[in-house]
């Protein structure tokens, strides 16, 4: 992988995977008591494809090794990956409270 195909890489993860899941967490906590689980269910079926997504990036950086070294796309993948985490954390808490 070159270093443009994984810059276009992470704008793809983040147009079609990171700003959607970034919405659908925003919608949990927007929605009306009787349409919350299905707003958790698409924004936890979201962070799982996100998850699957953004590994898959990693591991072909981790591939690359003319990548290795690319300190500012290393701290992209990482920064998406601390939001995916933070989602994911959001997420935790919301479960309990959703079934209260």
């Amino acid at each position: 992988m070159t270093k443009t195909q994984l810059e276009d890489s992470l704008q793809e993860f983040h147009d079609e995977l990171h700003i959607p899941l970034l919405d659908a967490v925003n919608a949990v906590y927007k929605a009306l008591p009787e349409s919350k689980p299905e707003k958790l269910s698409d924004a936890v079926r979201l962070i799982q494809v996100s998850a699957v997504a953004l590994e898959g990036i990693i591991l072909s950086v981790e591939r690359t090794e003319s990548l290795r070294e690319e300190q500012e796309l290393i701290g992209e993948v990482t920064q998406l990956a601390l939001s995916l985490a933070a989602c994911k954390d959001e997420l935790n808490d919301l479960l309990p409270n959703q079934f209260a």
